[in-house]
């Protein structure tokens, strides 16, 4: 790796074990630093969801596993200058301050849960979210009984709005026995 140049670099860190000071990706990223210190590249840094972070000598996005394939396509797009517009491909617009979901001249009004509900699909894009997930951090809610009804509800209901203005549902896929994703 000596002399090399990179344009990205996508490190699989595993985190760093309660009770240890991480000496080991400290010495990783004291490596990492003297290697690229002429032109640091984009740098990506996988990690477990829950695992304690480490210090990056090297600020990169840092994508949480498990995580669909497009997170890193996406994480890359947005360190190297090219992110995608969340949404824009289909020219949607949602404004919360309204709850109105607007694509092209066609606009359609949401309640607010449904607008929160979308705006949460949209902001994980790509991502598979589970009902009980969804109940959590949308509906604020903390015993997930009856998840998978009341959440399939308000899908089916987006799906609909969703039709009215792209003329197409297919933005909310479901993912059988994981759950709903948004796709732009």
């Amino acid at each position: 790796m000596g002399s090399s140049v990179f344009d990205a670099l996508i490190v699989d860190v595993q985190g760093v074990p309660r009770g240890e000071n991480g000496a080991s990706f400290a010495q990783f990223n004291q490596w990492l630093a003297q290697v690229l210190q002429k032109q640091p590249p984009a740098m990506i840094y996988l990690l477990h969801k829950g695992a304690r972070r480490p210090h990056f000598r090297i600020e990169g996005a840092v994508v949480k596993k498990p995580f669909p394939l497009e997170a890193i396509g996406e994480a890359l797009r947005e360190r190297i200058g090219l992110p995608r517009h969340r949404g824009n491909e289909r020219g949607l617009d949602l404004d919360l301050a309204s709850n109105t979901l607007r694509c092209g001249e066609r606009q359609v009004h949401l309640t607010n849960i449904e607008a929160t509900l979308l705006a949460y699909l949209m902001e994980h894009e790509g991502e598979t979210l589970h009902p009980r997930d969804l109940l959590v951090d949308v509906w604020q809610y903390h015993d997930a009984a009856g998840a998978s009804t009341l959440v399939r509800a308000h899908v089916s209901n987006l799906r609909r709005k969703l039709r009215e203005v792209l003329g197409t549902s297919d933005a909310i896929q479901t993912i059988r026995g994981k759950g709903y994703r948004f796709i732009a």
